[in-house]
């Protein structure tokens, strides 16, 4: 696909997708969320990508909703979504939603590099990544209820997960302005760090899961700990645990693994998430 609103690139492994529309802050519009979705896939499928970064081009990361042009329904007006508000029936999906579902179905980690404001749909998708960092004098905004609508983009399933019920509360309900020092103290992103090191840091844990960790172990693991954050006891871990060590333990690199070990040197992982992971495609069921 060729991408104009986004930038999409493969270095030595790592996928960085950058949201380019730098003349609009990177608002995004639903051709946006079309390419986010086609560059998620692109990078999912390609057992040449380990891991994903994902950022901004010039001084915003994402500055929400183009409200100039086409938004859920394609349409022209922000207020015009179809469907009835009492029932529920024939109310579109968000297209916003797009990119934050997908990344929760990914079979590769993904690295939010928030190198400026996001706002709306940019805040709301930093939520549902697995790795946060930020450069000094970004800044993130759940400001939904300042413009009169509620949550979108998954928000109010992610966020209360990255930073606990009552921070994520506050900051929804007051929309207000959350910096770059305050995203660091709620554990919401893992470092600040000045605007040039921003995409050397991401790339550095991007590199060090590159290098030394088995793809397909990589995805199992994820995909185990952000489904267990919904169950209800213990036991649904450990036996979904078990299917995944059985599952790896009968591919080459459980072997690979300890024998790089004992012989102290790198491992050779082979492993593909194309081909290596199908025995997983039924183990978490969707609503």
């Amino acid at each position: 696909m060729a991408y104009t609103d986004i930038l999409y690139d493969v270095t030595d492994g790592i996928a960085t997708i950058t949201f380019n529309r730098p003349e609009k802050m990177n608002a995004a519009r639903k051709h946006t969320h079309q390419e986010l979705l086609a560059a998620l896939n692109e990078a999912d499928a390609d057992d040449a990508v380990r891991v994903v970064i994902i950022t901004g081009n010039g001084r915003a990361f994402c500055a929400g909703t183009d409200l100039t042009g086409d938004v859920n329904d394609g349409g022209p007006k922000w207020s015009s979504r179809p469907g009835d508000p009492a029932t529920g029936e024939g109310v579109p999906p968000d297209v916003a939603a797009v990119g934050p579902l997908r990344i929760w179905d990914m079979n590769k980690p993904v690295i939010g590099a928030l190198n400026g404001v996001g706002v709306g749909f940019g805040a709301s998708i930093m939520c549902s990544m697995d790795i946060r960092i930020a450069a000094e004098g970004a800044r993130l905004a759940f400001i939904y209820t300042r413009r009169g609508i509620s949550n979108e983009s998954c928000s109010s399933f992610f966020l209360p997960r990255a930073v606990g019920m009552q921070r994520a509360m506050e900051w929804v309900m007051t929309g207000r302005m959350v910096l770059a020092d305050e995203l660091k103290e709620s554990g919401f992103v893992r470092d600040v760090v000045p605007p040039a090191e921003l995409l050397p840091r991401a790339r550095a844990i991007a590199r060090e899961i590159a290098d030394n960790t088995s793809p397909v172990a990589v995805a199992i693991s994820r995909k185990l700990m952000w489904n267990m954050l919904t169950a209800t006891h213990p036991l649904e871990a450990s036996q979904m645990e078990c299917r995944g060590l059985t599952a790896v333990m009968n591919l080459p690199d459980a072997k690979e693994g300890p024998a790089a070990f004992v012989e102290k040197r790198p491992a050779k992982f082979t492993t593909r998430p194309s081909k290596d992971l199908g025995f997983m495609r039924n183990w978490f069921a969707k609503p």
